[in-house]
């Protein structure tokens, strides 16, 4: 997927986590106030910290970079930057409804909940074009794993054949029970785009993988005992692909387009290949086999 960046004027009414969310303990910057070097304070969708004591400036901190400095999203724009981990949190449910513009797909990473619903309109309050809704958590493989094991949370979806609307509204809820934590880590909305032809010849070959990448700090002591510092993993994906030769030039224009940005990647829909899919950066070579077919090989180094 090539991503449209969010910026927080994408966000609309019925959004339910606040600009500013005072039960996270964020505070909003004032104009003409005073701060100490270390206040933090949320203005723009972002968390700033104060750099150097100040008081009566009347400049907002993304233009006043030598008093404050950006130490991360607030917790209303956490899903919208590339780190999964870097989650919106609330209590109960969570609603963004958001006016991206065009955009046919949507990916959603690093939930936690037990339900969810995607509507998309055509406008705001206008009819609905598509809508998806269920729990997130995987089906049983089989009658022993229903009866004795526990189900696996669910933390990524995706969806395509979104129809494009300049005026589309997209309200995801994630949902808890009363009282519970609820999050989601990444929202990404864009146009997908495939590596696949017109004809017959396109998508994954057999032999995709995937490959869990800790980044959990172990520190060793001189008598062999050792202390873990708990830290998230990352995937890692690799795959061919096979292409008509007229199609390679495409491809080729598709991986310019997201050099360097943290793209959703999807080696295939099919549910039961949910591991070949990834948040991340996409790297490739492209190889011309013969005058009719090119080989595309992806290797997509995930985040956090």
């Amino acid at each position: 997927m090539v991503p449209v960046e969010i910026i927080i004027d994408m966000l609309k009414t019925g959004t339910s986590i606040p600009e500013t969310d005072a039960a996270k303990g964020e505070v909003a910057w004032t104009s003409g106030a005073a701060y100490t070097a270390g206040d933090l304070r949320v203005s723009r969708g972002s968390v700033w910290v104060c750099k150097l004591t100040h008081s009566g400036r009347t400049e907002i901190p993304e233009a006043d970079t030598k008093h404050w400095g950006r130490n991360g999203p607030s917790n209303r724009m956490a899903p919208f930057d590339d780190y999964a981990n870097t989650k919106a949190v609330g209590t109960g449910s969570i609603t963004y409804v958001l006016q991206p513009g065009f955009f046919n797909g949507l990916a959603v990473y690093g939930m936690e909940g037990t339900t969810y619903s995607v509507v998309v309109k055509a406008s705001p309050g206008g009819a609905i074009m598509r809508k998806w809704s269920g729990d997130l958590f995987s089906q049983a493989s089989g009658f022993y794993e229903l009866l004795f094991a526990p189900l696996v949370q669910t933390v990524q979806l995706s969806f395509d054949d979104i129809p494009l609307g300049p005026d589309a509204e997209l309200t995801l809820q994630i949902t808890s029970s009363p009282g519970k934590r609820v999050a989601v880590g990444t929202i990404k909305v864009g146009d997908w785009r495939q590596f696949i032809g017109e004809r017959t010849r396109g998508g994954a070959e057999y032999g995709a993988q995937s490959e869990r990448k800790p980044h959990t700090l172990r520190q060793y002591n001189e008598d062999g005992t050792y202390k873990i510092v708990r830290r998230t993993s990352s995937r890692n994906v690799s795959c061919s692909i096979k292409v008509d030769g007229d199609q390679a030039m495409y491809a080729d224009a598709i991986l310019g387009e997201i050099e360097d940005i943290a793209v959703p990647f999807e080696a295939t829909d099919l549910p039961r290949y949910g591991y070949l899919n990834t948040l991340g950066f996409v790297s490739g070579s492209i190889r011309a086999d013969n005058f009719s077919t090119a080989s595309i090989n992806l290797k997509v180094e995930g985040n956090i």
